[in-house]
């Protein structure tokens, strides 16, 4: 088991009593958190950024370890954390970005810190569902660090967090397309070159672009000139990893001025684009309803009609 280095011991012994407390109301919350998966946890994953903080300012360590005790009791105790994760992928892409993103986390350890989980629980549950395209999540992680770690001194939280939407569009969360591209032309070309992954400067032209052709992506010199093919998404309950969110065979329209899925009981916004595809929840089919007389259909033989046009997949 891992040691624990003198940054982290300093502050659980100056706050022995009030985090003994706080691991204690977790346990009768949570009945399946032990002291061990929870030692081991602090010292695997919370010393590693202390020790990394207390380099450069000591005084930053006890308030970001307390926000990160936090929110970490609750998801080892139900094993989204810890030695034994349900997702071993986003407990290891967490702890390396907490720690490479030090600087950064000690101006806003929650929100840091919740942005981060947040992300690599969609990823990870994207991955889960896509068994031909499962390394999201690490790839998000990978372009994080190759770009951030470099300038995390000097990163801003705002910048970060538009940094980590902009690489999560890239990798295939379709649902950030607006916010990506609204963040895009806000931080330094060099990142965004190497976000997207392309060998040249974007500029105004590009993301004008890229706003009115969905189905294009950033290294294609022209927009596509008939709909194109972008992949599948959706599913079906209790088929483990490979079902989805549907309940029944869902009906394809409008709602809330988005192309969407509605199985009776909810509706899902069927997000795409040219780098991936969701389906997100909207909410129950009675607060989302399906609007009259969309003009979707879908045949039997793969055709798709759409404003009046065809075409056959």
């Amino acid at each position: 088991m891992s040691s624990i280095g003198n940054a982290l011991a300093t502050v659980l012994k100056a706050q022995r009593g009030d985090f003994n407390q706080r691991f204690k109301l977790a346990q009768q919350q949570y009945r399946a958190l032990t002291a061990e998966a929870w030692y081991a946890f602090i010292a695997d994953t919370l010393n590693p950024v202390a020790e990394i903080i207390a380099a450069h300012n000591e005084d930053a360590v006890s308030e970001v370890i307390n926000v990160l005790y936090d929110q970490a009791l609750p998801l080892v105790a139900k094993q989204w954390l810890g030695s034994a994760p349900r997702e071993p992928v986003l407990a290891a892409c967490y702890k390396q970005l907490l720690a490479m993103l030090a600087p950064v986390l000690v101006r806003e350890p929650e929100r840091v810190s919740a942005a981060l989980l947040n992300a690599l629980h969609q990823l990870c549950a994207l991955d889960s569902h896509s068994p031909n395209s499962p390394n999201r999540a690490r790839e998000w992680t990978q372009r994080m660090a190759a770009i951030l770690k470099p300038v995390a001194a000097s990163a801003s939280v705002e910048q970060t967090l538009a940094l980590g939407r902009v690489i999560a569009w890239r990798v295939g969360l379709a649902a950030l397309r607006d916010a990506a591209l609204r963040d895009a032309p806000t931080l330094p070309a060099d990142w965004v070159r190497q976000a997207l992954d392309i060998p040249f400067t974007p500029d105004a032209t590009l993301w004008d672009t890229l706003n009115r052709n969905p189905a294009m992506r950033a290294e294609e010199k022209e927009p596509p000139r008939q709909p194109e093919w972008l992949g599948w998404t959706g599913g079906f309950r209790g088929l483990g990893k490979s079902g989805g969110p549907f309940a029944a065979l869902p009906s394809i329209g409008l709602a809330g001025g988005r192309l969407a899925a509605s199985d009776g009981n909810h509706t899902w916004w069927l997000a795409a684009d040219g780098y991936g595809q969701q389906a997100v929840r909207m909410g129950a089919a009675a607060d989302w309803p399906l609007e009259a007389g969309t003009p979707v259909k879908v045949s039997e033989s793969g055709a798709i009609t759409l404003a009046g046009k065809t075409h056959s997949f």
